[in-house]
């Protein structure tokens, strides 16, 4: 596993919980049968197995079906589907309806695939499996019609009504139009389960899917009205309240920890949103009342740690660390390491404890701490972050030495190994020197996006665009789905007030690929701020600040906030970019740029 991971907000909580996928993927149309099983459990897998002469006597019936058996070892899907759905009309032959539904999807024509499904259905309407594949092949393929009513008969019929309303989800969660579903589900749930706290609970991520944000609220609230004990309702309450009701969401979740204080996962959802918040004395009380609710639970103690440590109270973090490592040794001592995860557990300790060192500037306890690391799958990047550290002392020989004592594994290895290095240089002001280690090792391993992108940036650094501009291009042509390069090059153009054009389908290739990327966004924002469209730019920047409080994105933000005259909020988002980080480059230009007083009310 890797070790090194970054302790950041959703991070003091969110390294041991996190927010999981909505309980029905989104997912294309059908190709193949393999897909239609991956979506419902309850359709049984089935192979295209030899066709079966039995009851047929008759010649012609055993041409047609030799016709589709050596169609079949041909791979000629669509004549074998042709052949075998013909038969099935013409003798009413419910099993030979399956197979064309079988081969249709072999080739991939769910169309006909859900038609040869119909038939096989209207043929046998006991038989369950018919039942389920032709509802779900209607719903993948965009047929809507029929399908309520089908969905309320299956219901109406099943005898265990909550696993048939999973069921209906899952069926409905195949249509392409999100919308189309969410509108399919909610006619079926009102008729048919209106009280049931399950069918609310899947309506509500079905309405997330559909980006339908309060329809996924409300269907959360319902959902949880209907059953005051569901941890279940609750977390869907809280998750999906975040965007326009958070501050209900968590009185709501709140009210029902107090009732319930054995959900461990909510409360801890309700901790990381407390983090997320900067509410850390409110998410430090929430993990000490957890204590007495799991008092044999240490991995509290490391959570508190990591809220102290958001909160930058870093003695009590460093305190419960040190508890936590003594409970780490003692189980390590109890029982081999394979039988417990005490190993790993003390290594993020450990790795924690040396992070505030370093911010403390304490690189010796820092080195320290990664030192008495033992996990053989941590050492090589723990022996890396070593003289990375010994870079900041000064030791920068020592640094190269250990680098190069280093016995990588593989091709990724020796890449770290060699960013790694540069990245010493560059810390070090040695850019010059970083540079020509780049160029080397560009020149060694030749097609390697992660070096050609560090060394890229370095060019951007000295002003060199040119030569920055050709490795990102380069880069571009070698990884066409990495986000990382477009929005780099697209964010120079903008930022250089240059080619904007080309800048705009730049970006907007990066926010198709990582839509998410708060760094990213704020590029579109900055482009869009260039081009002079100020809401649109409002729109990404805030959005991207949202997602991430950066002093540079607070800049972009700050100087289009002043560009509208909205120039109290501007020195508002300025002074918090001063309080994220100080001395930032970019956000003291763009105030000095603007004439901005800070002292102004």
């Amino acid at each position: 596993m890797t070790v090194f991971r970054k302790i950041l907000l959703a991070g003091a909580v969110s390294l041991s919980i996190s927010w999981g996928a909505p309980l029905l993927a989104q997912t294309g149309p059908l190709s193949n049968m393999t897909q239609l099983q991956a979506a419902l459990d309850f359709v049984p897998s089935y192979k295209i197995g030899p066709v079966e002469l039995v009851d047929h006597t008759d010649a012609e019936d055993i041409l047609s079906l030799l016709v589709v058996e050596f169609a079949i070892q041909e791979e000629k899907f669509e004549l074998a589907a042709q052949t075998a759905l013909d038969f099935a009309h013409e003798k009413n032959d419910a099993h030979m309806a399956q197979k064309a539904m079988q081969l249709y999807l072999a080739g991939g024509a769910t169309q006909k695939a859900a038609e040869a499904a119909k038939l096989w259905y209207r043929l046998d309407p006991e038989d369950e499996e018919a039942s389920a594949t032709a509802l779900a092949l209607a719903a993948s393929s965009g047929e809507i019609e029929g399908l309520v009513n089908a969905l309320k008969l299956r219901f109406r019929q099943a005898k265990n009504k909550e696993q048939a309303i999973y069921q209906t989800a899952s069926i409905v969660a195949r249509m392409n139009n999100k919308r189309d579903a969410l509108e399919t589900f909610e006619m079926v749930v009102q008729e048919e389960a209106a009280e049931m706290s399950t069918a609310y609970m899947l309506m509500a991520d079905l309405a997330h899917q559909a980006r339908n944000h309060e329809k996924a609220w409300q269907s959360a609230t319902k959902a949880l009205e209907l059953d005051a004990a569901s941890d279940a309702s609750a977390e869907r309450v809280l998750q999906y309240g975040q965007l326009n009701h958070a501050e209900e969401a968590m009185r709501l979740v709140g009210q029902f920890i107090q009732n319930n204080p054995n959900a461990r996962r909510l409360r801890l959802l309700y901790t990381s949103e407390l983090v997320n918040a900067k509410e850390y004395d409110a998410a430090i009380h929430e993990l000490k009342e957890m204590e007495k609710s799991f008092p044999e639970d240490f991995d509290l103690l490391y959570m508190e740690a990591q809220v102290y440590y958001q909160a930058q109270k870093l003695a009590q973090a460093k305190k419960l660390l040190n508890q936590f490592l003594e409970v780490q040794v003692q189980r390590r001592e109890a029982l081999p390491d394979a039988e417990t995860d005490a190993q790993g557990q003390a290594s993020d300790a450990r790795i924690l404890l040396a992070q505030i060192y370093e911010e403390e500037k304490n690189y010796r306890a820092a080195i320290a701490q990664l030192e008495k690391i033992d996990e053989p799958t941590a050492l090589l990047q723990v022996k890396m972050q070593i003289a990375v550290l010994y870079g900041k002392m000064g030791s920068y020989t020592k640094a190269s030495e250990l680098l190069q004592s280093l016995k990588p594994e593989n091709e990724e290895d020796v890449i770290r190994i060699r960013l790694t290095q540069a990245q010493i240089y560059r810390d070090a002001g040695r850019t010059d020197r970083a540079i020509n280690y780049l160029r080397s090792a560009d020149s060694e391993i030749p097609g390697n996006i992660f070096i050609k992108y560090d060394l890229a940036m370095m060019y951007e650094q000295q002003g060199r665009f040119e030569e920055m501009e050709k490795l990102l291009r380069e880069i571009i042509s070698l990884r066409p789905s990495s986000p990382d390069a477009y929005n780099a090059l697209g964010y120079v153009f903008a930022d250089r007030n240059m080619h904007l054009e080309e800048a705009q389908v730049l970006l907007e290739r990066a926010v198709a690929l990582a839509p998410g990327n708060p760094f990213i966004l704020d590029s579109m924002g900055w482009l869009q701020f260039r081009l002079g469209n100020l809401e649109l730019a409002l729109e990404y920047l805030e959005n991207a600040f949202e997602l991430s409080e950066q002093a540079d994105i607070a800049a972009h933000l700050g100087e289009v906030l002043w560009q509208k005259g909205q120039k109290d909020k501007a020195r508002e988002i300025f002074r918090k970019g001063r309080a994220i980080e100080k001395q930032n480059k970019v956000l003291e230009d763009t105030i000095k740029r603007l004439g901005v007083s800070m002292r102004d009310k």
